[in-house]
């Protein structure tokens, strides 16, 4: 499809030469050929630009009067090209500078890209030492929880062992078969609470540990035990 620059071009010459820009001459030396619809919108155009009317050209023009239409032409003709050369750098700068625009843009964009990693990877690293932190806060609290649940179990025990000693006292040695019916009700629960139920067995072994210890109870004769002395 021709453009209207180049039409132009080519009735500007062909009107320095002396020649009548016709549809078909114009047509003819387009290097693109071009649609007769849009060579005659072209030519259309360049016709009112120029101010020019084919019906009022004159047939027998003198010599030096063909020698200024064929000058008013070129100068035309060269006004013509220089236009469209100031207009073809304009826009050569143009995109240059819209290329270097879009290359800043693209690096600014790269750079925010680069930094939004740099700062996704920081976030990560301090989720990870956070989680660390946790589980090491986690880890601590549980042994916290397990020796205050000791040390309760422990002082459970010995509540009981001093109630029992208690009984010994009134009663005086006793067999855990014999012991375990005088305990009060809230003992017997205690010991459940403590994941412990109080059984035969497990009264005897608390019962052991102190006569092992030299606590509260004296060794066993013939399974009963004694009250320690103070």
């Amino acid at each position: 499809m021709p453009s209207e620059l180049s039409v132009f071009m080519v009735a500007d010459a062909m009107l320095a030469r002396g020649e009548k820009p016709s549809l078909r001459k114009v047509r003819e030396r387009l290097a693109t050929g071009g649609s007769p619809r849009e060579v005659c919108k072209h030519l259309r155009a360049w016709r009112k630009k120029r101010g020019y009317d084919p019906k009022l050209e004159p047939t027998d023009m003198s010599k030096d009067m063909k020698a200024a239409a064929q000058a008013l032409g070129m100068d035309l003709w060269k006004m013509a090209k220089r236009e469209a050369t100031q207009t073809f750098s304009r826009e050569r700068e143009q995109a240059k500078a819209d290329q270097s625009g879009e290359k800043e843009d693209r690096e600014h964009l790269l750079g925010m890209i680069e930094t939004l990693q740099v700062e996704n990877a920081a976030l990560k690293a301090k989720g990870a030492a956070a989680d660390q932190d946790g589980e090491r806060l986690q880890a601590r609290l549980a042994k916290v929880e397990n020796q205050l649940d000791r040390f309760r179990a422990e002082e459970f025990w010995d509540r009981v062992m001093r109630e029992i000693g208690e009984i010994l006292a009134d009663k005086g040695a006793l067999t855990p078969a014999e012991i375990l019916p005088e305990l009060r009700n809230w003992t017997i629960r205690g010991a459940a609470l403590h994941k412990e139920p109080l059984t035969l067995g497990v009264l005897k072994k608390k019962m052991d540990v102190r006569v092992t210890h030299g606590k509260y109870f004296e060794p066993p004769q013939d399974g009963r035990y004694a009250r320690k002395a103070s």
